[in-house]
């Protein structure tokens, strides 16, 4: 059962997401008005000026500051229901983000039917997560073999002290003065932390330290 909901605000800066986002939340809450926001900036605006019962979020959001945006919006309407809706990886994006305070995490590429459960479950106040990522939490909670703490722990003091590099924004060459190792030591060595944690990108290495704070 949906509680009352007058307002929505969708924040997405992609159209065709925000047509599938909209169409869902009108078929889930008909009658309800939906706001779209295709940044950060906008989404913050709209906060200031009226009361919503729902914020559906991305997490790349232009004028955004990734898991900083979650404080942005507590402090424009602390009790409001966010939903945030990306399709980055939920493994390692989901619990930064419920960590900062948001009420639920879901894929773009969820079905429709399990976007309709997220939203029932946020707006009534409940916290909302896919099976696989409330498996890895058990699995961080409990120190499995496949938390990020055990993951890490497998890198050397250079690899982390590198990685700590990487993840303040600095390049390969900034990194090789800092430490007095060759560019291409360092690059080596951003190759093996990648191989290590199971990351793409400089996105998805600070993401878990984050979650490793």
């Amino acid at each position: 059962m949906f509680r009352k909901v007058k307002n929505i605000l969708v924040a997405e800066d992609h159209p065709l997401v925000i047509i599938g986002i909209v169409s869902m939340l009108a078929e889930c809450i008909p009658g309800a008005e939906i706001f779209k926001a295709a940044d950060f900036a906008r989404a913050l605006n709209f906060l200031d000026k009226q009361q919503f019962d729902l914020l559906v979020m991305d997490i790349n959001l232009p004028d955004g500051d990734k898991v900083g945006m979650i404080d942005a919006v507590r402090l424009k309407q602390p009790d409001l229901p966010i939903l945030v809706c990306s399709s980055y990886d939920e493994k390692l994006y989901a619990l930064p983000f419920l960590k900062a305070g948001a009420n639920g995490y879901i894929s773009k590429t969820a079905p429709s039917g399990e976007f309709k459960i997220a939203v029932e479950n946020v707006i009534n106040n409940r916290i909302y997560a896919s099976a696989s990522v409330l498996q890895n939490a058990f699995g961080i909670l409990f120190n499995s073999r496949t938390s990020d703490k055990s993951v890490i722990g497998n890198l050397s003091d250079k690899e982390i002290e590198i990685a700590r590099f990487l993840t303040k924004g600095l390049s390969t060459k900034e990194i090789s003065e800092q430490i007095n190792l060759s560019p291409s030591s360092i690059s080596s060595y951003k190759s093996k932390i990648f191989e290590k944690l199971g990351v793409k990108n400089i996105i998805e290495l600070t993401t878990y330290f984050e979650l490793n704070n």
